[in-house]
């Protein structure tokens, strides 16, 4: 395979975080947080999503914000288990021809390959409302389409699911890949859900990760057979050269960094991964993106084709303020996100 890298340089994760104080993650107990927790929308749910103005609500959603690091109490977050690849599926009549230009690796800068072509055709943006019942609260995040048995999984966060804190699950869930100032092909609603245990009991940050099973369109077709699929990596190994890409919107809690979340942006990097402390099982990338790039997908062993595979989200910023505007942390997959993900490939 060959990996394209953009050749920027950019500090190390020991430089960007030598001024950040570390901590521990304390054991705990409690319910089996290596078994998926999940959501079936119901019909009447899914019947008012295919009946949403998709068009006004894309005007007036924000970005979801990108929380602190919230350290994981339980050892489940570094347990490993045998390496699982599921390699990407996609039309080649749509890849992307070429390499790149050269970027700031860590910038958030523009993505520069094409909206409706790999591997942008397969990422896009995912609109829920946070506030189910009688308020409304439409948020956005990133999510990507992985290839499975059932040609229908997405990948993203956990946080862009679920609020850990109330235990709510948010409502009328629907993607739009290739998202680029609108949605030129076309909106996939979710039919099921759900988040790691370990998400979803503490909202710990280690297990930040989320599948979302989509309806197919509304001609029937399922999306990777439609638009294709990127591959999905669980417990391999660390130290790889990632593309991170994501809808970043301009957040003041992170200044210096400017963007309307209208365009796909990416950082590129080698992730430096946490055994222990504080970000103990979660991967860092050196990377400006704020909120609305949640959930977007770290991309590793990308092919000529730029088609890859699914090997961590983007997750949260470590905490608040122009020392962490460069951070970016994302879940690594182990056991508890191949759970996740086993769960939704069959539905």
């Amino acid at each position: 395979m060959h990996s394209r890298r953009i050749l920027i340089g950019s500090a190390s994760a020991v430089a960007v975080l030598a001024s950040v104080t570390a901590g521990s993650a304390n054991a705990g107990s409690g319910p089996d947080l290596s078994a998926p927790k999940t959501h079936q929308v119901s019909a009447a749910e899914q019947q008012a999503t295919a009946r949403l103005d998709y068009r006004a609500i894309v005007k007036s959603a924000k970005p979801m914000p990108m929380p602190k690091n919230v350290p994981s109490k339980s050892a489940t977050s570094l347990e490993r288990g045998t390496q699982v690849k599921i390699a990407p599926s996609a039309p080649g009549s749509v890849a992307a021809k070429g390499g790149l230009r050269a970027y700031d690796t860590n910038a958030g800068a523009l993505w520069p390959l094409g909206a409706t072509v790999n591997p942008n055709r397969q990422i896009g943006k995912l609109y829920f409302d946070i506030n189910p019942g009688a308020g409304v609260d439409w948020r956005h995040c990133t999510a990507t389409a992985v290839n499975s048995e059932n040609k229908s999984t997405v990948i993203t966060a956990g946080h862009c699911v679920v609020n850990a804190s109330t235990k709510q699950w948010y409502q009328h869930l629907w993607f739009y890949p290739g998202y680029q100032y609108g949605a030129p092909l076309g909106a996939w609603s979710a039919k099921t859900f759900g988040t790691t245990g370990n998400y979803y009991y503490s909202g710990a940050s280690a297990d930040d990760m989320a599948a979302v099973v989509v309806n197919p369109d509304s001609l029937g077709r399922r999306i990777v057979n439609r638009l294709g699929g990127h591959g999905a990596w669980f417990n391999g190994t660390v130290g790889n050269y990632r593309t991170s890409l994501g809808y970043p919107v301009t957040d003041w809690r992170w200044p210096g960094y400017t963007a309307n979340g209208e365009d796909a942006r990416y950082c590129q990097g080698t992730d430096y991964y946490y055994s222990s402390g504080t970000w103990a099982g979660q991967m860092f990338l050196s990377c400006r993106m704020t909120g609305g790039s949640s959930g977007g997908p770290w991309l590793t062993w990308v092919n000529g084709s730029w088609m890859g595979y699914v090997n961590s989200v983007n997750s949260n910023k470590g905490g608040i303020g122009a020392s962490w505007a460069s951070v970016m942390f994302g879940p690594y997959f182990n056991n508890s996100e191949l759970n996740v993900f086993n769960w939704a490939r069959y539905v």
